[in-house]
């Protein structure tokens, strides 16, 4: 798919800090990016490096206890983070949609999974009517891979495998042909098989529907299949962006080689990996580069000064001052 140049969402310095014992902590430093129409971007990173408060911002989500200190989510000539609570209900859902890690936590117990896809339709004034509704919602779950979709709408989210209803929250996502889906770690929960499954989906949905997904995880191997781009964030900050392809053949900072590094490999499954030393620790984190103190390549002067995202190639940046000599390892 030829991606266009043109931004569906474009995110400048957004900064966000968490409240905690009475101090504010920063999750989210100065990060950047953008998304073209028919898109997926990929982010990587360890847990608790900010990937999910990032994910969220794009709806102009603000938590209890935080705070989003600077940068704007521009959304067609819109900056959602200026936005008050009624103008982002018409966007989320019909113009921005998040599918979770669980599903459960999207749908509502009490109510038939086809009623909830109805609603949906509904509320965003998609329908004319009930009966174009039904109907529409039979579509979205037979579209989805859903058997039997006459039975699985009268079912309740319990009576569904995870599998079920993360394609349920899928069909929802569609429902109203959204612009921009993000989808927040969607199979880590699943077995292998579904996962599979329902990657073969996402990648297919997102061509015949020509969306843009930020697709949020820690499993480089997920972003691999279905990513355009992949960007890789460390103690919430950007550290490397580049075309997926080469991200994972030329990779130039010591953190991104370090994830790389320890994927096991099904040539090779007995085989030694290299693995990142130390843990991601927010409150040992120095002034300068965060991955200073786990960083094979480190100089003294990476602890205190800052490193921003420079070029390294086409379409490939990187905040690492030696990312040459990572080169020269990797290649």
């Amino acid at each position: 798919m030829t991606v266009s140049n043109e931004a569906v969402i474009q995110v400048e310095d957004l900064t966000v800090d968490y409240l905690d014992r009475q101090a504010w902590v920063n999750v989210v430093n100065r990060m950047s990016f953008s998304i073209a129409p028919g898109e997926t971007l990929g982010l990587a990173g360890e847990s608790g490096c900010g990937k999910s408060t990032t994910g969220f911002a794009l709806f102009g989500y603000r938590r209890p206890g935080s705070r989003i200190r600077a940068g704007s989510v521009q959304f067609e000539g819109l900056d959602l983070l200026s936005l008050d609570e009624r103008a982002l209900q018409h966007i989320r859902g019909a113009e921005i949609f998040l599918v979770p890690q669980n599903p459960a936590s999207t749908l509502t117990p009490s109510m038939r999974v086809g009623r909830q896809v109805i609603e949906t339709l509904e509320s965003h004034k998609i329908s004319s009517g009930r009966r174009e509704a039904e109907e529409r919602t039979l579509e979205l779950f037979a579209q989805v891979g859903l058997p039997q979709p006459g039975e699985i709408a009268q079912r309740y989210p319990h009576q569904l495998s995870g599998g079920q209803q993360q394609r349920v929250v899928i069909a929802i996502a569609l429902a109203c042909q959204p612009k921009l889906v993000v989808l927040d770690e969607p199979t880590t929960a699943l077995d292998v098989t579904t996962q599979a499954r329902i990657l073969r989906l996402l990648d297919r949905l997102k061509t015949e529907h020509g969306m843009s997904v930020l697709y949020i995880t820690h499993n480089l191997g997920v972003l691999a299949q279905i990513c355009n781009r992949v960007a890789v964030m460390y103690a919430g900050e950007l550290v490397e962006v580049a075309p997926t392809a080469e991200l994972f053949n030329n990779p130039r900072h010591p953190y991104t080689r370090g994830l790389i590094a320890a994927v096991p490999r099904l040539s090779a499954p007995n085989e030694d990996r290299e693995k990142l030393r130390g843990l991601l620790r927010r409150e040992e984190l120095p002034p300068g580069c965060r991955f200073a103190p786990r960083c094979n390549y480190a100089l003294s002067e990476c602890s205190t000064q800052l490193q921003a995202l420079t070029t390294v190639g086409k379409d490939h940046q990187a905040a690492c001052w030696l990312w040459e000599r990572v080169a020269e390892e990797v290649g």
